[in-house]
């Protein structure tokens, strides 16, 4: 249980703070949880991804930031009813297709674990590249502005991805000789620079059309479909090696054409995704998003082996996940009250809300990278792009950086297989 509610509380501490997140969370309570054993730190990230996912979009909500890139749809669509003066609609619909999506995971979990051990044994780069395909053709065709602006975006995070050594081929690429850019882009001044100081420009132009006064509780009842929708894609999703819950919910959420149904999707499939992608890490031993990394390395450091031996774990776990969901409830309940109160604030100081914004997701982005110079560099350098194409929908900026790379080094596997 002490596992269950140190994770809960990280959640919500590191989860409202924007582009803060399960790594940073990690990265900073690294040396506690060293002193965890291996099936109390898988306790204490669950309980910490389902919290921070909440948390995290309803700040995605408030302020427009995503905190990480799970709730990038939520902060497009979440955040624009806000200004309408709908939050308490956006606020209750995360909460709500939230705890359904993990539900529905859970009882997905316990139906098809025979099947899914299968569906691993014959998962492969050919899979997955099709895969990724399909997911490059979705997110180009669905966009609402210009398909050539879409793929230039899409492009230039690719380009940005690829930038820096080359752990497959063992090269590098795009570096010109400068020995910081073997270092790579990181994603986090990609993320601040290029969307993010976008959407916060966005933003300054923006009004207030609506009050987010609370009378009572407003979930839209006909969001069933979407969230129904968003917990079977964004499971599937979860569980594929590098497309994860990120991938599922915004196709999740493009099914749809209602912003609130957006945004039901997208939140739907962002907890049952986070969920299964926990198999690949169980089953597996692969993690494949950054914070898990991290609990990789302390749970196998403890002399733990993820393998299908081990699947126990997972169901070790899943026992305190209804405890973390109705902490969860209560928290969004704690913020749906306060909208009113957030929405007078944003009113009277909305350009001061932008700078402490930027400048704090900035100072904690440099904090947890060890090289300061270089991060700074490419901080100025994205910020300055973002500025230009301020203009535009960049989020294809940061599914192009995201599946480029997987894309790129499944394809080599695939010709070395069939060559």
């Amino acid at each position: 249980m002490i596992y269950a509610l140190f994770g809960i509380l990280a959640g919500t501490v590191f989860g409202i703070i924007p582009g803060a997140g399960p790594f940073l969370a990690i990265a900073t309570l690294y040396p506690i949880l060293a002193t965890f054993d291996p099936i109390g730190i898988m306790i204490f990230y669950v309980a910490l991804l389902i919290t921070s996912n909440y948390t995290n979009s309803v700040t995605a909500i408030l302020y427009g930031i995503p905190g990480d890139a799970g709730a990038v749809t939520t902060a497009r669509y979440g955040h624009k009813m806000f200004l309408e003066g709908k939050g308490h609609y956006a606020v209750s619909s995360n909460a709500i297709s939230s705890t359904i999506g993990s539900i529905f995971a859970i009882v997905v979990f316990l139906i098809s674990l025979p099947f899914i051990f299968q569906l691993f044994k014959f998962y492969n780069s050919t899979i997955q590249l099709i895969v990724i395909s399909i997911a490059i053709i979705f997110l180009t065709i669905m966009t609402k502005q210009a398909y050539w602006k879409t793929i230039v975006l899409f492009i230039l995070g690719g380009i940005l991805a690829k930038i820096g050594y080359d752990n497959l081929t063992k090269e590098t690429w795009g570096t010109f000789g400068f020995t910081y850019l073997t270092l790579g882009i990181p994603f986090s001044t990609i993320m601040i620079g290029l969307y993010i100081v976008p959407e916060l420009l966005k933003f300054a132009e923006k009004d207030f059309t609506g009050k987010n006064k609370i009378t009572k509780f407003a979930y839209d009842l006909s969001t069933w479909k979407a969230t129904a929708t968003g917990s079977f894609v964004g499971f599937w999703c979860g569980l594929v090696p590098g497309i994860t819950n990120v991938l599922g919910s915004y196709l999740s959420a493009n099914f749809m054409k209602k912003d609130i149904d957006k945004i039901a999707a997208a939140e739907a499939a962002n907890n049952s995704g986070a969920l299964s992608s926990l198999l690949p890490l169980i089953i597996l031993g692969i993690p494949i998003v950054g914070s898990e990394v991290l609990i990789y390395y302390l749970v196998v450091t403890r002399g733990f082996t993820f393998d299908l031996e081990n699947i126990y774990m997972l169901q070790d776990v899943l026992y305190y996940i209804p405890i973390v969901l109705v902490a969860c409830l209560v928290l969004s309940w704690l913020y749906f009250n306060q909208l009113g109160y957030i929405a007078d604030l944003y009113k009277r100081y909305k350009h001061y809300f932008i700078i402490g914004i930027f400048v704090f997701i900035s100072v904690m982005s440099i904090y947890i990278y060890p090289i300061k110079f270089w991060i700074i560099t490419c901080l100025i350098v994205t910020t300055g792009i973002g500025f230009l194409i301020r203009k535009w929908e960049t989020f294809p900026i940061l599914y192009g950086f995201f599946l480029t790379d997987l894309f790129y080094n499944n394809l080599l596997r695939v010709i070395a297989i069939y060559t």
